[in-house]
């Protein structure tokens, strides 16, 4: 099998599903930005990962071994692929399995056609058995009939110049290719995605005490028996009965869980406060008949839609309370279990962020595209990632998110590192977060860039501290909170050796000053 793709498009080829019982497979192929990798138990890792995988970057047929010794007794299949990003091409004639070390010795040569027949009795003859070889390997090559010693003998000829392939010497071809070329700039890059392909089912063996080389009894394909123990009534994979028992108006626990999580999200705590556990260790919800009520109507009236449940909660009259308690509401509701005022909330780590690249006027609001890389300044010469110090002034949400190389900002404000699930962030008050603040590249860079777009507006002192409370916390200072800033602007002008009636033009002295209101409180907590 061959598969040959120009540079704007991308190719995956998968085999047939198959019992690993060898210790190696051998595959003979060829390739040009592409790969060849070994599937276990349908769940790919990266570029191969810790599972059999080599680059193909050849263009004549060759032998490739994977390594399966380690992976006996699963099952997988192999996948053919190509980088969107070049032109690329791949394709395999043979796979082998056995036990030896070295992959199968190459056995095709061109010479091999010419000597089925006898020998020539005379150049001529030898000159005319070449040309009938030729013409025949080119009409089986034009007919897709073509066998590996006639591709192998036309092979040697073209590979030596020895039939016409260049544009020069076929003059006639010219308009055609160029046509061909045309039309392959015009066709867009797509996009690859994962996906899921039904394939021939089959029932899973139980592993013995959770070996995979002691398989025995297979196990039907089903839900969880919380559901229903029948197995499903398929001869397909039984993902889709397990998607539709899932998201089913009677499933009792799907929507429970998915409005928690919701209300989780808005008011800090979960009307069941252990989101990940809603079994007899977890707790109790506060508000029993408020979850049930608000789990039918989001999978029954709201047909399932998260838009609609978060515009319900946020337009009730609970989510518009004060954040201010009453002194009856602290004696009698002191956790604010039963929601008698809206609880202070802290931004999540990624809004931190955003709002910091809002109040610098920086934030780029642009929607879709590629994730982007942060540039950590204090990782450079660890080899961290390299990419703007700002992530492209794009939102939190573009940014790429790697293990092994964690945002330290959003590290500080508790985001969670991506090896696990987490229900519930930690939401920490740590002196860490201040340190971050004052010390920070990426919030010291902001804070000037904030500053150097003010200092040209015209503004008085007065005005401009008014504006930046405003931009910064959504409300005017008050008499104090000015006075205090006017002080404070006098101090950091003597600081910085600046006169009076130059600080409106301080980029130096704006800079501390817009850096002072991302370090107040009031810049990441919600009242």
């Amino acid at each position: 099998m061959t598969h040959g793709l120009s540079s704007r498009h991308t190719g995956v080829l998968l085999s047939p599903r198959f019992l690993i019982t060898t210790d190696s497979i051998s595959v003979r192929a060829l390739g040009q930005n592409s790969m060849v990798r070994l599937v276990i138990e349908n769940y790919p890792i990266g570029n191969g990962g810790v599972y059999p995988a080599t680059p193909l970057a050849r263009d004549e047929l060759g032998w490739v071994r994977l390594d399966t010794a380690y992976r006996k007794g699963s099952h997988a299949h192999f996948e053919f692929s190509t980088n969107s990003a070049e032109r690329a091409f791949f394709g395999a004639a043979q796979i082998v399995a056995s036990h030896q070390v070295e992959p199968p010795r190459e056995t095709t040569a061109p010479i091999v056609s010419l000597l089925q027949d006898n020998s020539p009795s005379s150049s001529d003859e030898l000159a005319l058995r070449y040309a009938d070889r030729l013409q025949h390997a080119v009409r089986a090559w034009q007919a897709q009939s073509i066998s590996d010693e006639d591709t192998a003998f036309l092979d040697f000829f073209l590979r030596r110049d020895l039939l016409p392939t260049a544009l020069a010497a076929l003059p006639q071809l010219r308009e055609s290719v160029e046509r061909y070329r045309q039309l392959e700039r015009e066709i867009p890059i797509p996009r690859r995605v994962p996906g899921v392909l039904e394939a021939a089912a089959f029932d899973q063996p139980l592993f013995e005490r959770g070996q995979h080389t002691r398989p025995v009894q297979p196990v039907p394909r089903r839900g969880l028996s919380l559901f229903g123990s029948a197995p499903f009534a398929t001869s397909q994979s039984g993902r889709l009965q397990l998607a539709e028992q899932t998201a089913s108006a009677q499933n009792p626990l799907t929507a429970r869980v998915m409005v928690n999580r919701l209300w989780q999200h808005l008011f800090g705590k979960g009307i069941v406060g252990t989101v990940d556990n809603f079994g007899q260790l977890g707790d109790q919800p506060t508000h029993p008949e408020l979850l049930d009520y608000l789990a039918s109507r989001f999978a029954q009236d709201e047909q399932w839609s998260i838009k609609k449940m978060l515009q319900l909660l946020m337009t009730s009259q609970t989510w518009q309370q004060a954040s201010l308690a009453s002194a009856t509401a602290q004696d009698i509701d002191g956790n604010n279990d039963w929601l008698s005022h809206m609880p202070v909330r802290r931004l999540e780590a990624e809004a931190i962020r955003d709002s910091i690249l809002v109040a610098s006027g920086q934030l780029n609001p642009a929607m879709y595209g590629p994730g982007v890389n942060v540039y950590f300044v204090n990782k450079t010469e660890g080899g961290g990632p390299k990419g703007p110090l700002d992530g492209d002034r794009r939102r939190s949400i573009y940014q790429r998110i790697r293990r092994n190389a964690a945002n330290p900002f959003l590290e500080v404000f508790d985001a969670p590192r991506p090896s696990t699930t987490r229900g519930r962030r930690d939401v920490t008050n740590v002196p860490a977060q201040s340190l971050t603040m004052l010390n920070d590249a990426f919030v010291i860079d902001q804070s000037a860039k904030w500053a150097a777009s003010l200092i040209t507006d015209g503004a008085t002192s007065e005005q401009r501290v008014r504006r930046m409370f405003v931009v910064a916390f959504s409300r005017e200072p008050d008499a104090d909170e000015l006075q205090a800033s006017l002080d404070y602007l006098t101090e950091l002008a003597a600081e910085h050796g600046i006169a009076v009636a130059d600080v409106s033009g301080s980029v130096a002295v704006w800079q501390d000053f817009a850096q002072s209101l991302f370090c107040l409180k009031e810049f990441i907590y919600v009242r």
